[in-house]
């Protein structure tokens, strides 16, 4: 792997188990995964494998997220303005938590 993709897992990966950050450095993330997208196709296997799993963790904490960027942005306005990708799913945690929220309510 490269050091500039590597620089990016690791960011997300301390990222992930320190989620006592500002909204903005919430958006931070998102902003990072969306840069890693753009070099997927550059990574080996066992390194997709690696972001697979990051982005299994970044699924788990979806409403942390979701809380902390919503005390400084609106999620849905920023995609919009941003012309975001629905492929690009980690900007969409307002969806996520939304159906998390009621898949476990039943």
């Amino acid at each position: 792997m490269d050091r500039k993709s590597k620089h990016m897992m690791d960011f997300i990966s301390k990222a992930i188990e320190h989620l006592d950050v500002s909204g903005f450095e919430a958006l931070e993330i998102l902003d990072v995964r969306s840069r890693l997208a753009s070099r997927e196709p550059l990574l080996a296997e066992p390194d997709k494998a690696l972001l697979e799993e990051l982005d299994r963790r970044l699924l788990q904490v979806t409403g942390s997220l979701k809380e902390r960027i919503s005390e400084v942005a609106d999620l849905a306005e920023m995609r919009r303005r941003a012309h975001i990708l629905p492929s690009h799913w980690w900007w969409y945690l307002d969806g996520i938590a939304s159906y998390k929220h009621r898949a476990a309510a039943g």
